[in-house]
């Protein structure tokens, strides 16, 4: 598990160094990829392995591997969360097969720039929606975009996630702590994300998995659930989607597929919609790896659930 995926991938070129507060993160997420595994495979994640955890693995038939004493791995597959180079080094030392995805592809794609540039071939962009290259375009987006004292925006670094560095704001000046924000991201020669804020009423998350010869399987659809700000809370495992809206959805997914692996991208990727009080913005971001939403929706086909239930990520 290395869900700091995009914080490495920020990172480079320069050397990455996982922060004990990240690594704990990463600890304690990595159980719920049994989820996710199947009869023979194994899972390469740190001690101490509690008891609810040992016995979980053995009855899925998963082997349990700590990254210090990997053993033998070389008839596994290596497939992490997502390629970073932290990943492969952790690959390498288990002695799996290593078939990484180059890291200028995996960064260039998990971009919400290359998101947005899809976004504006498919003509789905957000009215007032637009990427700036420095502030002055910046202050123009939010004046033009949200002239109403209570209109809400947000500003996206290009590989935040998770809710993580980005800024929330309203009304048309960019002035205070989110201009400050910004300000500092432009003198590093960043880009940055403008969108005027939606007001949600379902989240849904597509997963799929883009194979080497360019198939696509789409495996599902999560339910994400977020509090006020954006953020994840959980999981709604059971709610139906009207046949009309997963169409749409599925349709959206696969063309953002065959774009990945016209980029030089297979593997699991997720792409993230939401449905709002105006309609439908199918494409809202796109994660080159695995999501969350992978895991819900595993947890979802094995439950079965006949009416919806509230999941939450459970750390072992």
């Amino acid at each position: 598990m290395n869900a700091d995926f995009e914080i490495e991938l920020a990172a480079m070129p320069n050397a990455y160094c996982c922060q004990a507060w990240i690594a704990e993160i990463n600890r304690k997420l990595a159980p719920n990829l049994l989820w996710l595994a199947a009869p023979g495979d194994a899972l390469l994640l740190e001690q101490p392995w509690s008891v609810e955890l040992r016995a979980q693995a053995r009855e899925r038939g998963v082997e349990l591997v700590y990254p210090a004493k990997p053993q033998d791995q070389l008839a596994r597959v290596f497939t992490p969360w997502g390629w970073t180079p932290s990943a492969v080094a952790a690959g390498m030392r288990s002695g799996a097969i290593v078939t990484p995805i180059p890291y200028e592809i995996v960064a260039r794609v998990n971009s919400k720039l290359f998101s947005h540039a899809i976004e504006q071939e498919m003509g789905i962009v957000l009215p007032g929606a637009t990427v700036a290259s420095n502030f002055p375009e910046l202050a123009d987006a939010v004046e033009r975009a949200c002239p109403a004292p209570d209109d809400k925006w947000v500003i996206k670094s290009p590989l935040g996630f998770a809710a993580r560095d980005r800024v929330l704001g309203r009304g048309s000046k960019l002035v205070g702590p989110a201009a400050i924000w910004a300000q500092r991201r432009f003198a590093h020669g960043a880009q940055l994300i403008f969108q005027p804020w939606l007001q949600v009423k379902r989240e849904y998350g597509v997963t799929m998995e883009i194979h080497a010869d360019g198939q696509v399987t789409i495996t599902g659809v999560s339910d994400l659930q977020t509090n006020g700000a954006g953020a994840a809370i959980g999981y709604l495992l059971g709610r139906k989607i009207v046949p009309h809206r997963r169409a749409e959805l599925e349709r959206v997914a696969n063309f953002v597929a065959a774009r990945l692996y016209q980029e030089g991208y297979h593997g699991p990727a997720g792409v993230d919609a939401l449905e709002h009080t105006d309609g439908l913005h199918p494409l809202l971001e796109i994660n080159a790896r695995y999501t969350m939403g992978f895991v819900a929706v595993a947890v979802e086909r094995e439950l079965q659930p006949t009416t919806p239930i509230f999941w939450t990520i459970k750390l072992l």
